[in-house]
């Protein structure tokens, strides 16, 4: 049996050394499967046998990876804090500082008039500058490139290439700026190649990596701030006092404090107090719920009025709250097609970009005979081969796609699942608890040969005693103690009704076969509800119509999947009629009653099998009895799956309230998450395939590298930044 083992890993340089360590442990015999989070700092682990402990792991990691990888054990509930100054952040800022103000200073050098001893054809001074400024931000890069040498790693990645290109620079600019005597190589007229040219390009990439890890740093606090709500402190009532503690410290039984403003910090009952609770974090609704002694209340709520003390039935890993910030960080772990299909993607394009920049300077030199254009533009074909602005900010999407979604009440499990709901075509929805309540209402009271009072008092009278659901709505606001105390001769009869003796009366009340197996006529009531029919002392004194309540905003669901494309079936348990009842409530043209469990999930599975396209199955139910349809289906929704762990566990999407438009929501949010996602690969696939094209064909001129690395950093930070903002996007 496999042991899943969590961890917060940090120090990659971008997400083809993660990926190319998740490939490395991957093929480890002692691990079942892998998987690396790149934007959310996660590695996750299926072992086959006992764990590696933390330094066998980093052994394991450093055989592929010359980065110093840190690496930490997460346990269930742990909060980690996302920072964005880390030690290395600082450490490469000052780096930056140090190197732009010796590549500052050996410009202004340079362009000095006069004739100074530094100032000759060849300006020694500046020229010496530069090297120390390219040295400085070079080092590191170059020490990746020898050990990827000395370990057989192969050595085609982004070190490589910066080393080429920067150290190939600045030699070109040494040996056809020597002096004109002697030259080794000449440059093209009109094509100058200077030193400071090679320490640029190396500064450029490195002020890139700063902004570009400043960027994704503050994506990564963005969503966790957007999806976190989780209290600091709890006011714990201990010996007539109270004192701050951890939440995580709360045990069940725990006696809590909250006041205004202040987030619930765990899951628990009112005992006393009242007030006004806004649950967006957990539901995306904005109105406050007002909510009062008796109530359970939810982690994560904030408290907008009023006091509560709270008597805590949840410990905190296990509180509402955490397990949705689990589910959602932990959503990385699942990655979704496309990403896949970028990380293999990222595995060939370098080789093969890094290829065609041989080729053709091998070729444009050899035709031309200008090696030193060809080789320039060459090292600015290497430049642009390097996949960061697809590879970092694909992942980071579809992280964001998962955070704004549980910002509007919707946890999505994975992102592979935010592909198959933006794909979504049909729709089967259970009626029970999914488009109604699932609580009953009393719809129609019909008095026979009696008045309304007498008839409610013989109704009320049969079912004070009972705890089936039927009952509960007949009596519901009803004061019926006193008449329960009344009864003689209470009897229940299972799949029938009730009888009972209430002041001398002989009363019955339950469906048409319980007044005919006591000889009592009746008519059958032909309707979409359940009908309690009544009688008193032999004689049939009336019914009444009991209906599931349909929801609110079930009517507009259907409207707008329509809008959608998405086609919707209803399945239900229930009778034909009130299963014809509800879909013509709500305007689903295709229904079937009278379904058991198996019976829905066979519809599901012959819809997987027999679909023409590739449109996905969704499912949504309220994740109990549906369980095996929500599993089989392609993407399962559990209806208000808050505190439900079978709905938790067996769903792919969860909707945090009793809300069908959430639904709606959800695939929303997935399809505007995946066309950001594609649209961040197509445009920066046209951007580098532009550059490489002008590059190649000599449009940029000495330009090429400068362009080069805009179409690289530059892009990449573009890039991130329009992943980032679909955390602050409006769900409409």
């Amino acid at each position: 049996m496999s042991k899943k083992v969590v961890y917060h890993i940090s120090g990659f340089d971008c997400p083809n050394c993660a990926a190319k360590t998740e490939r490395h442990l991957q093929k480890d015999e002692n691990i079942f499967e892998c998987s690396i989070d790149f934007p959310n700092d996660r590695l996750y682990i299926n072992y086959k046998d006992n764990p590696y402990t933390i330094d066998e792991l980093k052994a394991k990691i450093k055989e592929v990876e010359s980065d110093p990888i840190r690496v930490e054990r997460i346990n269930s509930g742990e909060r980690k804090e996302v920072k964005i100054l880390t030690k290395d952040f600082v450490f490469n800022l000052v780096r930056v500082i140090l190197a732009v103000s010796f590549f500052v200073v050996g410009f202004i050098f340079e362009h000095l008039k006069g004739d100074a001893w530094w100032q000759g054809e060849f300006n020694w001074l500046s020229n010496s500058l530069y090297l120390v400024a390219a040295a400085i931000m070079l080092y590191d890069i170059v020490w990746k490139v020898i050990m990827n040498i000395v370990h057989l790693r192969n050595p085609i990645d982004m070190s490589l290439l910066l080393t080429i290109s920067c150290v190939g620079v600045i030699v070109l600019a040494m040996l056809t700026n020597l002096p004109k005597d002697n030259p080794i190589l000449i440059a093209p007229e009109g094509f100058p190649i200077e030193m400071h040219e090679g320490a640029m390009v190396i500064i450029l990439y490195q002020i890139g990596e700063l902004i570009e890890a400043f960027a994704s740093g503050k994506s990564k606090v963005a969503i966790s701030k957007a999806i976190d709500l989780r209290a600091d402190t709890a006011n714990l009532v201990t010996d007539n006092k109270v004192v701050q503690v951890k939440p995580e410290e709360l045990k069940v039984g725990d006696i809590i404090i909250v006041r205004v403003g202040e987030i619930v910090p765990a899951d628990g009952e009112i005992i006393e107090g009242q007030g006004s609770l806004d649950m967006s974090s957990l539901t995306g609704e904005p109105l406050p719920v007002d909510t009062t002694i008796g109530n359970n209340v939810l982690s994560g709520s904030i408290l907008r009025s009023g006091s509560l003390s709270i008597k805590v039935n949840k410990v905190f890993a296990e509180s509402t709250i955490s397990k949705i910030l689990e589910l959602v960080q932990s959503s990385g772990e699942r990655k979704a097609k496309t990403e896949k299909i970028i990380d293999k993607f990222a595995r060939f394009y370098t080789p093969i970009v890094f290829g065609i920049g041989i080729v053709f300077t091998l070729i444009y030199g050899l035709v031309t005979k200008e090696w030193t254009r060809a080789l320039f533009s060459g090292l600015s074909i290497l430049i642009v081969s390097c996949p960061c602005a697809i590879v970092i900010s694909v992942p980071l999407a579809y992280f964001a796609g998962i955070g704004l979604a549980s910002k509007n009440g919707v946890v999505i499990k994975g992102a592979i699942y935010i592909d198959s709901l933006a794909k979504l075509g049909t729709v089967f929805l259970d009626k029970t608890g999914t488009l109604t309540y699932g609580n009953f209402a009393v719809t129609e009271i019909v008095p026979m040969g009696v008045s309304k009072e007498e008839f409610q008092e013989a109704l009320l009278a049969a079912e004070s005693r009972s705890n089936h659901p039927i009952a509960k709505a007949i009596t519901l606001h009803q004061k019926v103690s006193e008449i329960a105390l009344e009864q003689e001769d209470y009897e229940e009869i299972a799949g029938l009704g009730v009888m009972t003796n209430y002041k001398g009366n002989v009363i019955l009340a339950g469906n048409a076969s319980l007044l005919e197996l006591n000889d009592v006529k009746v008519e059958e009531i032909e309707t979409a509800g359940t009908v309690i029919y009544v009688a008193k002392n032999g004689k049939y004194i009336g019914f009444i119509v009991i209906q599931d309540v349909i929801r609110e905003k079930a009517k507009k669901l259907i409207s707008k999947l329509d809008d959608l494309g998405v086609k919707t079936v209803l399945l239900s348990g229930d009778k034909l009629r009130t299963v014809e009842y509800v879909a013509g409530q709500v305007g689903i043209r295709e229904y079937h009653a009278h379904l058991l469990p198996q019976d829905k999930t066979k519809f599901v599975e012959d819809a997987i099998t027999h679909r023409v396209d590739k449109k996905t199955i969704g499912f949504a139910g309220d994740g109990i009895n549906d369980t095996p349809s929500i599993i089989r289906a392609d993407v399962g929704f559990a209806m208000g799956g808050i505190g439900s762990d079978v709905a938790v566990e067996n769903s792919d999407v969860v909707i945090m309230q009793d809300h069908p438009l959430k639904i709606y929501d959800s695939i929303k949010i997935a399809r505007l998450t995946r066309f950001i996602a594609i649209f961040n690969i197509v445009f920066s696939l046209v951007v580098k395939l532009s550059v490489l094209i002008l590059i190649m064909i000599g449009v940029v001129g000495q330009y090429s590298m400068l362009l080069a690395m805009l179409a690289d950093t530059g892009l990449t930070v573009l890039m991130v930044l329009h992943s980032l903002s679909l955390i602050y996007r409006k769900v409409k």
